[in-house]
């Protein structure tokens, strides 16, 4: 980092912050969501707040993101309904047949 660059004024920040907010908007349909505050420090973004979704916390997170002269986010978003857990993989299809009764065709080698 050069130490002899201006660091951003609370301006700038302000200024990054209302742009921020526009661009957040905009990928919400046009609407800032309701419980969700932002907070701009050197170019810094933290978002903070509580959400619906995973995927309207993800959007929140880009559109700040792409936002111009945004150098980094700090996704704080809490969900207001977890996701349902994931069902447990079942096992591929292995091919072989269940049934005793039924013999496969062929030679048959097995190690001793």
């Amino acid at each position: 980092m050069n130490e002899n660059a201006p660091s951003p004024s609370a301006a700038d920040d302000e200024a990054l912050r209302v742009a921020v907010r526009a661009e957040i908007a905009a990928a919400c349909d046009g609407r800032f969501p309701d419980g969700v505050t932002l907070e701009v420090s050197d170019r810094r973004v933290t978002v903070r707040g509580c959400v619906e979704d995973a995927d309207t916390a993800q959007r929140i997170e880009k559109a700040a993101a792409v936002s111009a002269g945004v150098l980094g986010v700090h996704n704080a978003l809490s969900l207001r309904h977890e996701p349902p857990p994931e069902a447990p993989a079942q096992p591929e299809d292995s091919g072989m047949q269940a049934d005793p009764s039924q013999r496969p065709y062929g030679q048959i080698n097995h190690k001793v």
